[in-house]
């Protein structure tokens, strides 16, 4: 019988951390009638010293967030493989590197590919708005840089792109579907955010493989 990668993640896990502290899933890890093709791995993590993420022999991160309190962390991080990691740390905490400068919008992506997929339409379609609402306030920049100013009494000639986001948000988020509306959302932000900062070089193959391991089994 095929070990699900949950357990073996968690398996990972507890042997990286053994010297450090223990790790205890719960959620869809322990229940199998929860878990499906768009799971993640949930588990709580007791530290006794800061450990960094690369210790975990999980490879580099694709996208993050982190949470901290006084006594608690939430870290829920992507794989470029697809797979995510919701960890709920207390004692101490995990380390992570220097985020890039899209890192909230990939973790968004994810986030809202896979509560589509899941069949949660409007928090997913909420996801997305705000990508597109990025795209959106790139527009704006890009209108300002053109233009010279910041201060604008009628629209421009880069009006036209309201009407690229608009095609996008109209897409249909039907969760039998790939989530599509997530993707394109996400070029259309990539391509503008290259034109304004060409330096910029857009990576979504860790919203890729989610979504592809999400709908690789119906």
């Amino acid at each position: 019988m095929s070990i699900s990668w949950q357990a073996a993640m968690l398996q990972q896990l507890r042997a990286a951390l053994a010297a450090a502290g223990t790790v205890e899933p719960y959620g869809s890890a322990v229940d199998d009638d929860l878990l499906d093709s768009w799971s993640d791995l949930d588990a709580a993590v007791e530290l006794t010293e800061p450990v960094a993420f690369d210790h975990l022999g999980l490879g580099a991160a694709w996208a993050w967030q982190d949470s901290r309190t006084s006594d608690h962390q939430t870290l829920r991080t992507v794989l470029p493989d697809g797979r995510r990691l919701d960890l709920s740390v207390r004692g101490d905490a995990i380390a992570m590197p220097q985020p890039g400068p899209d890192n909230p919008v990939r973790f968004e992506a994810a986030l809202a590919a896979a509560r589509i997929g899941r069949g949660d339409r409007l928090i997913g379609l909420h996801l997305t708005m705000g990508i597109l609402r990025e795209c959106l306030v790139i527009a704006m920049l890009l209108r300002d840089r053109a233009e010279g100013t910041d201060r604008h009494r009628f629209g421009s000639d880069l009006d036209h792109r309201a009407d690229d986001v608009a095609r996008i948000a109209a897409l249909p988020t039907d969760p039998r579907q790939r989530p599509t509306i997530v993707e394109q959302a996400c070029r259309l932000y990539g391509d503008w955010r290259a034109e304004l900062h060409p330096g910029y070089r857009p990576d979504w193959s860790g919203l890729t493989a989610v979504i592809d391991r999400g709908t690789a089994i119906r």
